[in-house]
């Protein structure tokens, strides 16, 4: 006979992101019933060491860490110019932490609230009633069990546990992402580094790689690249051989990946809510996304708490979610997504042009970007960079073609800015809406 649970609220996926909302639900009075995957312990473990704002703490009520959680407190970043001569410090503090060891502190928040959390538990279907949501069907350390809830949330990651096993006519779109649309991190933790290389955080105009902190006086050396694993493994030792060797000894390597895709149209259904990288919620210039699915956790914590209070989990009922995210975070990361990817990607000769004339690759640009999750692009300031980039092409500094390409770029963003930020207000303008929003985007 299949183990039967049942709660107001159940999670999936007992990660960063669902174990902050499982916590903040709980704390406001809600059974709430979190589902893993995995052993507990092994949460987190295939990052180990992650980087968080320690802003983000403050602004989302969570207890800053402490050793051995906290492996270090970097104050700024360096950002490397094109030819490794000269650098910028990013003034903006990020907590160096054991991601395994953050995650089970939100676990036992989750317990001291009164929330439960079950491991190795392992999703197989989704349960639907009446065009609602229910709850989910698995398997748990070989034997069935069925847990059922008034709302469902998929917090389960890219692989979308949930949310890619709902019904083509439930009205969230269901697809996996696609490989060319994930990203791949694949990280090297290193010690006992020579003198003569890089401390502290650093990062490299013209190149996805990055040196960071590690344990003890360590080193992560990382590169982000799409479509596999391999294909981030082959571009991390390439870059890494070219510009640093071997440094030190390899301790151990990780990887992860996250999505690069537009937003869904709708994070809701009936009895059903999605959060974090199953929705693509991760940060559009950085690829991670605990702090910018912990926004979307606050907002949808309140409205789930308010749907129930309602006893209305409809689509209707939880829609708010919906427009209160598309129209604040939503909207900001869809105008980055479309503009700083391919800025990013221009010539590297175009990039350092950018650079020296202190163009989006500059430090104030980039402490404005972490903390507000967008560009500080207004149109007289748009103005003024496009006479810049002019001179850059009659000194045959910068191309014409790159020049348009970032004055088409910077209309897409503000296009999809607006666009996002009139989202509707019911589910009945959804239709319309998502017909411009697919236009937009190409797909």
């Amino acid at each position: 006979m299949a183990e039967s649970m049942h709660a107001d609220v159940l999670v999936v996926g007992a990660g960063p992101t669902g174990s902050y909302l499982g916590w903040k639900l709980a704390e406001a009075g809600c059974d709430v019933l979190l589902l893993e995957a995995l052993p507990l312990e092994k949460v987190g473990a295939h990052i180990e060491v992650i980087h968080l704002d320690k802003i983000r703490f403050d602004e989302f009520d969570i207890p800053h860490p402490l050793p051995p959680e906290l492996l270090h407190l970097v104050s700024a970043n360096k950002v490397w110019s094109i030819d490794g001569s000269e650098h910028f410090r990013v003034e903006y503090p990020f907590y160096v932490t054991n991601m395994p060891a953050f995650v089970q502190r939100l676990h036992d928040y989750v317990r001291h609230a009164g929330g439960r959390v079950i491991e190795s538990a392992r999703v197989g279907d989704v349960i639907i009633d009446r065009g609602f949501c229910r709850g989910v069907r698995g398997t748990r350390r070989g034997r069935p069990f069925e847990a059922r809830a008034r709302v469902t949330v998929d917090a389960s990651g890219i692989a979308g546990a949930v949310r890619t096993r709902l019904p083509d006519d439930f009205g969230v779109e269901n697809c996996p992402v696609p490989p060319e649309q994930t990203y791949y991190c694949a990280l090297e933790l290193r010690d006992e580094i020579p003198a003569g290389f890089p401390t502290d955080n650093n990062s490299f105009l013209g190149m996805p790689g990055f040196w960071n902190k590690s344990y003890g006086d360590g080193a992560i050396l990382g590169i982000i690249a799409p479509g596999s694993k391999d294909n981030a493994w082959n571009a991390l030792t390439q870059w890494r051989e070219a510009t640093f060797g071997n440094p030190g000894r390899l301790v151990a390597k990780r990887v992860g990946c996250s999505p690069y895709r537009r937003a869904p149209a709708s994070y809701v259904g009936n009895g059903f809510a999605a959060v974090g990288d199953c929705v693509y919620q991760n940060k559009a210039f950085s690829g991670e996304g605990i702090t910018s699915g912990f926004t979307a956790c606050r907002i949808a914590e309140k409205v789930i708490r308010e749907a129930l209070a309602k006893d209305d989990v409809s689509q209707k009922g939880l829609w708010e979610y919906n427009v209160r995210y598309s129209r604040g975070q939503g909207a900001k990361f869809a105008g980055v997504m479309v503009f700083l990817f391919p800025v990013n990607g221009l010539p590297k000769h175009e990039v350092d042009y950018l650079y020296q004339h202190q163009i989006i690759f500059c430090q104030k640009d980039y402490e404005y970007l972490n903390l507000n999750y967008e560009l500080d692009l207004p149109p007289d300031r748009w103005e003024a960079i496009c006479q810049q980039l002019k001179k850059g092409v009659l000194d045959g500094a910068f191309s014409e073609q790159s020049l348009q390409l970032m004055n088409t770029l910077y209309g897409y963003s503000n296009q999809l800015r607006a666009h996002y930020l009139a989202y509707p207000a019911t589910p009945e303008g959804l239709p319309g809406w998502r017909t411009t929003a697919e236009r937009l985007w190409g797909y």
